[in-house]
């Protein structure tokens, strides 16, 4: 059987989170189809990730480390790595998150010629719950256009994310959805494999290397980036949704001027329980 290292790259950024980047490489290690080329980007990490991440190439021929001597931020440490990978495909996965073990082979089997790329369900987990976020089998532009259907990981063509220029780094939050949208606009839509074949860490006090403090700012950069491409209903919702995230108050008859059709159970939902 021809092996993923000839196919995928795997690009992961980290700083200062070595216990949960060991579980997250040994995600990677444990593939039922591998080993894939591993690119891990040490953001100038301060704890003993460096200590870590020696004796990682010294046991794993597929595992490159890059270090940055100064903090550049999780979308600079993505392209980096994007710059130096050799596969035909590239995928990624942040350091607090990890993948079950026929992820990878998943994604490959079901990745169709005519799409973009390729993502599954998330397993959205913290320490005192878990629930499956269930997505769409086929999420188009105008999908995403109302807001990020697809998560934080696809399974694309490498020369697609170069093409694109890779993530934004102006952005300091919402570069993996920006990155989507241009990714569909460009190349096509976004199949989804219909299992839980990752697990996202969804505990709200997490601290991810590129978001802490400016969440919300790149939201709003997000939206206005991509603001031309939306329809009226597409603009209300996103409206909507930033208002959400900023803890606005939002009325029940704002929320049905705003929301489609076919989210109104979804936002229903959210609106009695979150």
């Amino acid at each position: 059987m021809t092996k993923a290292n000839e196919f995928v790259s795997v690009v992961m950024p980290t700083r200062n989170r070595r216990r949960l980047l060991e579980r997250a490489v040994s995600s990677v290690l444990e593939q039922t189809w591998g080993p894939p080329e591993i690119i891990i980007v040490d953001d100038a990490s301060e704890d003993d990730t460096p200590m870590y991440l020696k004796n990682l190439t010294e046991h794993f021929s597929n595992v490159q480390i890059i270090r940055n001597k100064t903090s550049q931020g999780a979308a600079v440490s993505r392209n980096v790595a994007i710059q130096q990978a050799r596969c035909e495909f590239i995928t990624f996965l942040d350091d607090d998150d990890y993948w079950k073990p026929d992820r990878l082979e998943r994604l490959i089997q079901a990745f169709d010629e005519e799409a973009a790329g390729v993502c599954s369900y998330d397993e959205m987990k913290t320490e005192s719950s878990s629930r499956v976020w269930k997505k769409s089998s086929v999420i188009r532009l105008d999908d995403l256009l109302f807001y990020n259907m697809v998560g934080n990981q696809v399974l694309t063509r490498t020369e697609y994310i170069r093409q694109l220029g890779g993530f934004d780094e102006q952005l300091p939050s919402a570069q993996d959805y920006d990155l989507w949208i241009r990714l569909a606009e460009q190349f096509g839509p976004i199949v989804c494999v219909p299992e839980p074949l990752l697990v996202v860490n969804a505990e709200e006090n997490r601290n991810r290397i590129s978001t802490a403090g400016n969440k919300m700012k790149g939201y709003r950069m997000c939206f206005r980036k991509h603001e031309h491409l939306m329809t009226d209903a597409q603009t209300r919702y996103q409206k909507y949704r930033l208002k959400l995230a900023g803890k606005e108050p939002v009325s029940w008859l704002e929320m049905l001027r705003s929301v489609p059709p076919n989210l109104y159970v979804k936002e229903i939902m959210r609106k009695l329980f979150l």
